[in-house]
């Protein structure tokens, strides 16, 4: 079942709240938790004690796909039985993805109650894009493609600072190579009611304007810092070999990898996401995230470590 009429995350956040406030939409998301709930559906430790477990078969089910994929490219072809072995893993990764997107909501679902009494609404405007950014994060749960593949929000990045029409979706399918191009390029622009979240404006982030944001990260104190605390929560996910909750590639359904680009030219251009797959001579799964705005490591860092930048 579904937990929402709008778009969603696992910030908590929600998508295309136009009309509606904040209680009613509170008491929809609750109605609909409680009657899966009520059915006997996985929440709170239980739901995410099933997600480990779906996550660890995941994890295997893609690295025999991978093992296979590699063995193909080497010898030229599978054999009839390794060619059925990987269609019977394709299937059962799809099965498992489509069983992680419901927790995904579940968990999102509980972001939402718990966070009650801190939601508002915004409307994104000039003063606010930073506000778009920092849920561009996270996987965003119902926004597909024509193709069927997850969308992102993504926006101009050579901006210092993104106004409104500089965003746009993109499809993920834009990372999976497809003989001489892509698998799909589709972009759409962002509807009206794209701009209408409801979401947890505590963060410190939030009480400033975006233009007001930009010009504090440019401070050489505050960028040096930030550094810092991203290395230290980069080194802390690979001591445990855990990646990134809140972002998941679309392809593998595993969470992303925070790494780090050896020669950056500064604090928005030295962090991106990567799949676990991912290589960087092209071998593995391609699909990243660049984190090339402050908004993000903010979300970054709130989401891991309890606290963002501000």
């Amino acid at each position: 079942m579904g937990f929402f009429n709008w778009l969603a995350n696992g910030l908590g956040t929600l998508i295309g709240v136009v009309t509606d406030v904040v209680s009613t939409v509170v008491d929809t998301v609750r109605t609909v938790y409680e009657s899966f709930v009520g059915k006997g559906g996985a929440v709170k430790d239980v739901a995410v004690e099933e997600a480990r477990h779906k996550q660890d078969r995941l994890r295997e089910v893609n690295d025999e796909i991978m093992h296979l994929r590699h063995r193909g490219m080497s010898r030229g072809g599978l054999s009839d039985q390794e060619r059925k072995r990987w269609h019977d893993l394709r299937e059962e990764r799809e099965e498992l993805l489509g069983k992680l997107h419901q927790v995904k909501e579940v968990k999102a679902a509980e972001k939402i109650l718990d966070s009650e009494g801190v939601l508002e609404k915004v409307e994104v405007d000039l003063e606010t894009t930073h506000v778009l950014q920092y849920n561009a994060f996270a996987d965003t749960l119902g926004k597909t493609c024509k193709c069927g593949r997850p969308m992102k929000l993504q926006w101009q990045r050579d901006l210092n600072v993104a106004g409104p029409r500089d965003f746009f979706w993109a499809c993920t399918g834009w990372y999976v190579p497809m003989g001489e191009g892509r698998a799909c390029t589709r972009r759409e622009p962002l509807q009206r009611s794209d701009y209408a979240l409801m979401t947890d404006t505590s963060a410190p982030e939030f009480s400033v304007t975006a233009e007001e944001f930009g010009v504090i990260l440019e401070d050489p104190g505050t960028a040096k810092i930030i550094t810092s605390r991203v290395n230290d929560l980069r080194s802390d996910l690979a001591s445990k070999k855990q990646g990134v909750e809140l972002a998941t590639c679309p392809v593998h359904g595993q969470n992303m990898v925070l790494r780090k680009k050896s020669n950056p030219t500064g604090l928005l251009d030295a962090y991106f996401l990567a799949c676990p797959h991912w290589q960087p001579n092209g071998q593995g799964c391609s699909f990243i995230e660049k984190l090339k705005s402050g908004s993000q490591l903010a979300a970054l860092l709130k989401a891991e470590t309890g606290r963002g930048i501000l």
